[in-house]
């Protein structure tokens, strides 16, 4: 059969070499003339039982977990049950004991990195609080102990003071709580700079206080049911979704991982054009035990048909989720502070470390980012590059770090690699977000 997009060749050729074990795509617009799903390649490359990547594959959606705990923060935001019997926005402090509802005093706690010349681990006191809306833009000053170097150093000292290992980047498969395992100093005083980091993961613990309800079972009613989605389809414990199943029978219905290395051709996707394939890693701790804490900006799991549902619901404005003042948020730039919008202006000129294609807003180009409560957004989409220009005013969009991604026409690119923001696969999730917005970003 022909393929539906040229792009199609070109991820079954990656597949073919060997760079990618598997992929997942899906893609719709607002008018309905598109309605695309495509799976390629290995949902498991595990030499005893290698597996078919399908469209119906559950896979981690490691940070685009983000956006769906961000939805449900919103959702929380909008609920008259809750709204009108204490101060709850975007601004409410969560790091004030005035405000008790709301209150998470593990994060109060933590102080700001600030090192000196004779100790670079020294702390100080935060002056400032940290609101809902510092959570969700990652402007909070909550950094990542895998990303940014002055904590990469400052854990590692950590860790050796306790005799224990770094953890590795798969955050939560070492610890049972957001406080564990994000209990690390502030980057800098909220809204006075801007850092990818575990805010979004404190905004679910905050979900949780003021709800009395875990993350999961908020998205199991807020979310898979008012979508009317398949049970399983959106989770963040895929062993309690089918608990008559044994350990190997729900694991089949989820992606195992992929790691490009040196092979002798054994579990090794691809036949040839690199020296190095991608194999079957083995990664049981991805379906968490049942009591482990929900982890809101990197635990989720989903069929990506799902996930598509769910960005296609804020494509549409269709109140499904949110209403339609609430959803506008999720397309407006949310970063209050001067500060904080410079900051990730000057990240986002070195995006190496972001999943997918991230534009460079080069001197005199006038690319302008923000981050809206749900995503990078786009505020000004500035001159035309060598690529062309398909993102517009308004865009939005993000992904996660074993090569997913997701973009608001809206499509949906998921593959499942220990290879992060891989340099390999970055070309094929520009190739297919850039032809289906080439073809259909206008409907």
């Amino acid at each position: 059969m022909a393929p539906t997009y040229n792009f199609e060749t070109t991820l079954q050729k990656a597949i073919d070499d060997g760079i990618v074990p598997g992929v997942v795509l899906y893609a719709r617009n607002k008018d309905g003339t598109l309605n695309y799903s495509h799976a390629a390649g290995y949902a498991s490359l595990c030499p005893s039982n290698p597996r078919p990547m399908t469209t119906h594959t559950i896979l981690a959606l490691a940070s685009m977990t983000k956006l769906l705990t961000s939805i449900s923060v919103l959702q929380l935001l909008d609920s008259p049950s809750y709204r009108d019997t204490f101060p709850l926005g975007l601004d409410t402090p969560v790091t004030d004991p005035s405000y008790p509802k709301t209150y998470l005093p593990d994060l109060a706690s933590l102080p700001i990195l600030s090192p000196t010349t004779t100790d670079p681990f020294a702390t100080r006191a935060r002056t400032k609080h940290i609101t809902v809306r510092h959570l969700l833009t990652h402007s909070s000053g909550c950094g990542y102990t895998f990303l940014h170097p002055s904590l990469i150093a400052w854990n590692e000292w950590k860790l050796k003071q306790q005799g224990k290992t770094p953890h590795l980047p798969i955050a939560t498969a070492f610890a049972q709580t957001v406080l564990e395992q994000f209990s690390c100093p502030l980057l800098f005083e909220p809204g006075e700079g801007w850092a990818y980091g575990c805010g979004i993961d404190w905004a679910g613990w905050m979900l949780e206080k003021v709800s009395g309800m875990s993350l999961d079972d908020w998205m199991q009613e807020n979310l898979v049911k008012k979508l009317g989605l398949e049970k399983g389809s959106v989770t963040f414990y895929p062993e309690r979704v089918w608990p008559t199943e044994g350990e190997e029978g729900k694991r089949q219905r989820v992606a195992e991982m992929g790691k490009r290395e040196e092979g002798d051709g054994v579990g090794i996707a691809g036949g040839g054009g690199h020296a190095r394939k991608t194999q079957h890693v083995d990664s049981p701790q991805l379906m968490k035990p049942a009591d482990r804490g929900a982890f809101g900006g990197q635990g989720g799991f989903a069929n990506l048909g799902a996930f598509c549902e769910v960005v296609h619901s804020l494509l549409m404005d269709d109140e499904r989720l949110l209403k339609k003042e609430t959803a506008q948020l999720l397309f407006e730039g949310q970063l209050k502070e001067e500060k904080a919008k410079q900051a990730i202006n000057e990240g986002m000129k070195t995006p190496e470390w972001v999943v997918g294609y991230v534009e460079v807003p080069a001197e005199g180009k006038g690319l302008v980012y923000d981050w809206s409560a749900g995503g990078l957004h786009v505020v000004e989409p500035g001159k035309a590059d060598e690529s062309g220009r398909w993102r517009r005013k308004g865009y939005l969009g993000w992904g996660g770090v074993f090569n997913l991604n997701w973009a608001g026409v809206c499509g949906v690119f998921g593959a499942q690699t220990l290879d992060p923001c891989d340099p390999m696969i970055e070309p094929l999730i520009k190739d297919f977000e850039k032809k289906i917005y080439e073809k259909h970003g206008a409907k």
